[in-house]
């Protein structure tokens, strides 16, 4: 993937220029990629070492137990002859061996120097010898820093550097040399061309002679010679002419075989290496920008056929992965600049092949390191071939109905059938190439289905091999897979998001692209999600915060599929509801698959009908209607179903458990909003119906929880404080605070029926407000974080704002006093039936005090008198109407002395006090 990166960018880079500073910039760029994965391979390639070493240690531990010695470990006291051979632990990819009891000697036996120098030292891991020896501290990993300069050193100051920057100098000037030669005819071309020939025979000449005494030189010039070959064969055939185009790849694949006949031969990975890649660069170096993409691609079949060659004989990575490189960079490359449609017959045979080849090269890869290795997977190609192959497929069918949906049933049936075969070889070693093998089966399965709908090529399919390569990684503990597999998935979603989503114009609802390639792209995150908790002990440190990431990832994928799916197909009006529906039935799906699979993250997602109430009372306030209308009957019951089945599944659950109280409370508000939402649309009556009707929903939720029947089940057994306390006791509030401000707000209106004081629906509501309040105040008031007295002095004058209003509403009724602040101020009926109510309510207060010998109490009441008793001198004094004055003049003083008779002022001291 590095080395793809690097030379996609270096390609780039060089496009600025002419076509020297692109093939250099993309050899560098490719260069520097390689150099980056090999530094970041390093750790993985040091731990196989570090096994190795430890299977060969405890290899010849057993040799020495089986032949009765006993196992010498350096600087270690030798165990008696009578002692059992201490327990081993298991070692990855190793036989662990039966444990032997020791001789019944009791003579030490004496440790052997030669055995003791030639096998190396126990390894020790997390501070616990691999032979249970003492506990030692694990040496300190280097950085990667360390590790870049390690390897930048020994490429720079390795035996063979000189040698090695020495060819690739000589054959980019023997390049430059021909063409240079051909534009100003220095030379007959027939010489030019058998003196570059002559030279590379040269160089594989002494390259063999040398093979022996100096190997890497050797192979180096052998690699030299076998590109200028490639070379010089490719320019006569092509630029020149000298030979026809039978005879010409009839000597490249001597070459061909030549190449891989020395590199098995030697069995050097490198020579292959090198006469591969300077095959497949031979052709670049010596284009004119002129020929034929048919001869290009079948010279390329002919070097991937020794690649594939040399596959069946060696597990070499590097030969597959160059091969691999070239094939497809190039293929991409011409694909941008030279494709047209009329080329899709003489291309896509091409295709086919290279697709099947690597396919094979993986297969043959892993067989072949199977017996060193179990469960090996070259994750690069196994991956990287499906995904380069099925992008370029995408641009040769561009524009052909549904063949890119045959495409991708094509090839997911091909990796099943080649799982199921690979299966039956009944061969346990290669089960995780079978595995991978089904997984993008299923994957390419899948994706078919969107392609099918509307033809769209999206970067679900990205997103599937980012899972895949990712559960690979996770499966091999390989560092690189996992961060790529990541970094692929991210990559897939920007660039769906940037292409797909948010496309009004989908054909069919649910059954297209945009919606079901979103729902694979949230899949693929979740699955990430779920691999990341399975397999937490091999995840990589900087991939620990990914874990979360990746969960969040693929739930806001599947709520975006969902959401955007819906905005497009149905009404405005109707969006409301379906949301609901949807992210209630999504709730519901994440509890079942938590309790099924036992992966308790999912406890979060499993929260989201809570997230469905929310945005639907947002719609609906939206487009102003009520929202248990309609199929809001049906939606809110089922949604209030998966939430609370939800909360009772995960009680107990440590992920959400400091979240719960916060859930049960904002469920519990939000579904006495909708009802409240829902009275608020009742039509055809008067105003002071409404907010009866709101009013009665706290209500009623307060008349509910104190049923003996509810208060006992859960959830109000398990969270009384949240439900009764907290949840109900806002709820009031909020009622108070509405009917005050509906008092002070408008007279209202009781239509149809005649107004009647205190017989009306608001009045006799806000009654039971009171009643509930005084009741919720009697049972928590322990509970509450605020002075008790306090909460009560808050609800007495509740009471007294809404009895006062009270009785001016109905002044404004009944004696038709217009209700304006100024009219009502001046009318005498009002004055005189507010100071009337003032004294009643002050005689009413000192009355109770008095008998209960409540002293704040009867303060209250007498702060209360005297206020009215200077209103009468202030305010009725001045009234014009007469008969309003005697009414509170007299009224005024019969309540005062009626007070001073039950409720005499209390004592000097009490008042003091």
């Amino acid at each position: 993937m590095w080395i793809v990166i690097g030379l996609v960018l270096g390609v780039w880079l060089g496009s600025w220029g002419g076509l020297e500073e692109v093939i250099g910039g993309g050899v560098l760029g490719a260069l520097g990629g390689l150099v980056i994965q090999v530094v970041l391979s390093r750790p993985a390639r040091a731990r196989l070492d570090q096994l190795e070493a430890r299977i060969a240690q405890l290899e010849s531990q057993v040799l020495q137990l089986r032949t009765g010695a006993t196992p010498a470990v350096e600087d270690e006291p030798t165990p008696a002859r009578n002692a059992t051979v201490p327990e081993l632990p298991s070692v990855p990819w190793a036989v662990e061996p039966p444990v032997v009891p020791a001789p019944a000697a009791s003579t030490p036996a004496a440790p052997d120097p030669v055995a003791s120098a030639e096998t190396p030292a126990p390894s020790r891991r997390r501070g616990i010898d691999v032979l249970g020896g003492a506990a030692t501290e694990p040496e300190r990993a280097p950085s990667s820093l360390d590790q870049l300069y390690d390897t930048a050193r020994r490429w720079l100051l390795g035996g063979n550097t000189v040698v090695r920057v020495g060819l690739l100098v000589l054959f980019f000037g023997l390049a430059f040399l021909a063409r240079y030669a051909v534009e100003n005819s220095l030379f007959p071309i027939e010489l030019r061309l058998a003196s570059i020939a002559l030279g590379a025979v040269g160089l594989l000449g002494v390259g063999w002679r040398l093979r022996h005494r100096r190997a890497g030189y050797a192979l180096s010039l052998q690699g030299g010679g076998v590109a200028a070959l490639y070379l010089t064969i490719f320019a006569a055939m092509r630029l020149y002419g000298l030979i026809p185009p039978t005879a010409g790849f009839g000597l490249l694949l001597v070459i061909v075989v030549l190449s891989a006949v020395l590199a098995l031969l030697q069995r050097s990975q490198a020579l292959a290496v090198i006469g591969t890649a300077g095959g497949f660069m031979a052709p670049i170096l010596a284009s004119t920008g002129q020929g034929s993409h048919v001869m290009l691609f079948s010279y390329y079949l002919l070097l991937n056929a020794g690649v594939l060659g040399i596959a069946w004989k060696q597990a070499w990575r590097g030969l597959n992965l160059t091969g691999f490189l070239f094939t497809f960079s190039i293929a991409l490359l011409w694909g941008a600049r030279d494709y047209r449609p009329g080329l899709f017959d003489s291309t896509e045979p091409f295709l086919i092949a290279f697709f099947l080849m690597y396919v094979a090269a993986a297969v043959l890869y892993a067989w072949r390191s199977a017996p060193q290795l179990k469960h090996y997977v070259d994750g690069t190609v196994v991956f990287g071939t499906p995904v380069v192959g099925f992008g370029l497929q995408a641009a040769l069918t561009e524009g052909m109905p549904h063949a890119l949906a045959i495409s991708a049933l094509v090839v997911g049936g091909f990796y099943v059938m080649l799982a199921r075969w690979l299966h039956a070889r009944a061969r346990p070693s290669l089960g995780l190439l079978v595995e991978s093998f089904l997984a993008l089966g299923v994957a390419f399965l899948t994706l078919a289905i969107p392609l099918a709908v509307d033809g769209e090529w999206t970067g679900a399919a990205w997103a599937l091999e980012g899972a895949a390569l990712l559960w690979v990684g996770a499966r091999q503990r390989r560092k690189l897979a996992m961060a790529s597999g990541v970094l692929l998935q991210l990559t897939a979603g920007v660039i769906f998001f940037g292409e797909s989503l948010f496309h009004p114009d989908a054909a069919t609802p649910v059954l297209n692209s945009t919606c079901l390639g979103a729902a694979l792209v949230a899949l693929a995150g979740l699955a990430s999600a779920h691999m990341a908790d399975r397999w937490r002990d091999a995840w990589p440190r900087f991939l620990r915060l990914s874990q979360p990431l990746l969960l969040a990832w693929g739930v806001l994928w599947w709520v975006g599929a969902g959401f955007n799916e819906i905005t497009d197909a149905l009404p405005f009006e109707s969006e409301p509801v379906a949301l609901l529906l949807f992210l209630s039935a999504s709730g519901a799906l994440a509890t079942l698959m938590a309790d099924r699979s036992g992966w308790s993250v999912l406890r979060w997602p499993a929260l989201l009908p809570v997230m469905g109430m929310a945005f639907a009372l947002l719609g609906d306030a939206d487009a102003h209607q009520a929202p248990w209308s309609g199929l809001g009957l049906l939606a809110w019951p089922l949604a209030i179903g998966a939430m609370g089945w939800s909360l009772r599944k995960a009680e107990g659950a440590p992920q959400v458990a400091f979240v719960l109280p916060m859930a049960h409370l904002v469920t519990l508000w939000l579904v006495c909003l909708s009802l409240v939402l829902s009275a608020a649309q009742l039509g055809e009556v008067g105003n002071l119906w409404r907010v009866a009707a709101m009013v009665l929903v706290p209500l009623s939720a307060w008349w509910l929880m104190r049923l003996p029947q509810v208060e006992a089940r859960w959830p109000v057994r398990a969270w009384a404080p949240i439900y009764q306390q907290l949840g109900v006791g806002v709820m009031l509030v909020v009622a108070l605070l509405g009917a005050v401000a509906t008092s002070l707000g408008t007279g209202g209106s009781v239509a149809p029926l005649p107004y009647m004081p205190v017989l009306n629906p608001f009045d006799l509501t806000v009654a039971m407000l009171l009643m509930a309040a005084a009741q919720w105040w009697r049972r928590w008031r322990d509970a509450l974080p605020i002075d008790p007295r306090v909460a009560q002095g808050v609800l007495a004058g509740f009471a007294f704002v809404l009895i006062t209003w009270g009785v001016i509403r109905a002044i404004h009724h009944l004696a038709q006093v217009p209700w304006d602040a100024d009219r009502l101020f001046a009318s005498d009926t009002v004055q005189a039936s507010v100071s009337l109510l003032w004294g009643a309510l002050g005689l009413v207060l000192t009355f109770i005090a008095s008998r209960r010998a409540h002293r704040w109490m009867w303060m209250a009441g007498a702060a209360l008198l005297g206020v009215v008793v200077l209103k009468l001198f202030l305010v009725d004094m001045a009234s014009t109407g007469t008969v309003a004055r005697i009414v509170s003049f007299i009224g005024a003083g019969v309540v005062l002395l009626v007070v001073g008779y039950f409720s005499p002022l209390p004592p000097a001291r009490e008042l003091r006090s």
